[in-house]
């Protein structure tokens, strides 16, 4: 997730009135290393003002590691009966959709889990290169193309934010991030299937990257 992509969904949240928020489920959060090490600004930007203000976010993944609430598959029936019973206003789906092959299915089942006037929080790459998590099938939409797998939403807010280039889009430094990925591409010979896909990350170090960015009100 970027920074500004944190911002933006941070300062859309906490403007909305809670009780239609929290609990909000966030579905592929991963664990608390990447939200607050790897990635800080999305534990401080999103996550900590929750806290701070006693509102409940709850972390779903398929991988059961610390800072993961809720462990399971959303096309398991056992897990979805467990999160009927959770009370959740709202879901967050970042960077989720470009990684799964059953794309209609899972924004069905995301659409279901949240009742009316409750939100979806979607945010999927615009430009950004190949990044296998562990696959990626290049689904790039803009604005209307994520809009349209809920059809029972209406669209509260949207916008392609800027990322600036890939380069400055971790907290390594861009200086050695470039020395880490030249390095990398010197040894073809170890995982060569990785090498290729760092090849064409290493395409896009000085581009620029975006993402595609919604909040929709569920209306039926």
């Amino acid at each position: 997730m970027f920074k500004e992509e944190a911002r933006w969904l941070a300062n859309i949240i906490y403007s909305l009135n809670p009780n239609t928020v929290f609990p909000i489920l966030n579905i592929g959060s991963s664990n608390q290393k990447f939200r607050e090490h790897e990635q800080p600004w999305i534990d401080e930007l999103l996550f900590k003002p929750a806290r701070t203000k006693g509102y409940s976010v709850i972390h779903a993944d398929m991988k059961n590691d610390t800072g993961v609430d809720l462990v399971g598959d959303l096309c398991d029936l056992d897990f979805l009966q467990k999160l009927s019973e959770m009370n959740i206003q709202s879901v967050l789906c970042s960077n989720l959709l470009e990684h799964i092959t059953n794309r209609e299915e899972i924004c069905q089942i995301i659409s279901s889990i949240i009742p009316k006037a409750g939100y979806i929080f979607v945010t999927v790459p615009y430009k950004y290169p190949y990044h296998r998590d562990p696959i990626d099938t290049m689904f790039r939409p803009d604005i209307q193309e994520l809009s349209s797998l809920f059809p029972d939403f209406k669209i509260v807010n949207g916008e392609i934010l800027a990322g600036g280039y890939l380069v400055q889009s971790t907290t390594i430094t861009p200086v050695l991030y470039t020395l880490a990925m030249v390095i990398r591409l010197m040894l073809p010979i170890y995982q060569p299937l990785r090498w290729f896909d760092s090849l064409k990350y290493a395409l896009w170090l000085f581009k620029d990257i975006s993402v595609s960015c919604v909040v929709l009100e569920k209306v039926n």
